[in-house]
């Protein structure tokens, strides 16, 4: 995969369909609790995408992760985190993120598909993206 490329705000598109990133690696709900644990110990991993085949059924964090279990992540997962849609105004993204205080929201279709992820620079001030 190609390094990153940072859209200032002010350059970026209209749309969500603008900035996000396409494909983004996902897990699904039967992965071991070890595996998400060893992902997230590189420190750009902020969050972990959980899909049933395309359907989105939510995410997981660093703190959504039990101290003592190795199950499969599929109980741990949080079906309530906030997702854009790819039309959405780059807008409502900023307000998500400022909002929540988050740093990457999925972007997801009517039909509970996932299409990509907006993600933050790490100082906040740009999306960072894949070349496309």
């Amino acid at each position: 995969m190609s390094s990153t490329v940072h859209i200032p705000f002010e350059d970026a598109g209209p749309a969500v369909k603008d900035v996000m990133m396409l494909e983004p690696r996902s897990v699904g709900p039967d992965t071991p609790i070890a595996q998400i644990r060893e992902t997230f110990d590189s420190p750009s991993v902020k969050l972990m995408l959980v899909t049933d085949g395309e359907r989105f059924l939510g995410t997981v964090t660093r703190d959504d992760l039990p101290a003592d279990d190795d199950g499969p992540i599929g109980p741990h997962v949080r079906a309530d985190t906030p997702s854009l849609k790819p039309d959405d105004p780059v807008d409502k993204a900023l307000e998500l993120f400022n909002e929540r205080e988050m740093s990457r929201i999925p972007v997801v279709t009517d039909g509970d598909r996932l299409e990509g992820l907006v993600c933050l620079n790490k100082s906040h001030e740009a999306f960072c993206i894949y070349p496309r």
